[in-house]
């Protein structure tokens, strides 16, 4: 495949540093922030624009190039931690479960 960069301790840095903004957002409210903007709209529209840039990611992955498709799975990734944020659910949640379906051998193809 040729690409084998993997995360790095910076990468993983900023996720966490960006989910600790989101919940920071989320109590503060602050005036003028769009994640505060989209709390107010609640969590159907939040759900509703994951669902839109998870549809966007797959149009620019098929039918666009690499720069569209990072874009738009950045945007995918934002929304969906704003998501997890919105209804409490740390990352590290998720990340668990994923490493514990890898465990078991049930996500073979993960990390190969």
């Amino acid at each position: 495949m040729g690409v084998k960069k993997s995360l790095t301790n910076k990468d993983l840095e900023f996720i966490k540093e960006l989910e600790d903004l989101l919940y920071e957002r989320k109590e503060e409210m602050p005036r003028g922030s769009y994640t505060t903007s989209m709390y107010k709209k609640g969590l159907d529209k939040i759900a509703q624009k994951v669902g839109e840039e998870a549809v966007e990611t797959v149009i620019a992955a098929k039918n666009r190039g690499q720069k569209e498709t990072v874009e738009e799975a950045a945007d995918l990734v934002f929304h969906l931690m704003l998501l997890l944020a919105a209804k409490n659910i740390p990352m590290h949640k998720v990340i668990k479960l994923l490493r514990k379906r890898h465990d078991k051998g049930n996500h073979k193809h993960i990390g190969e």
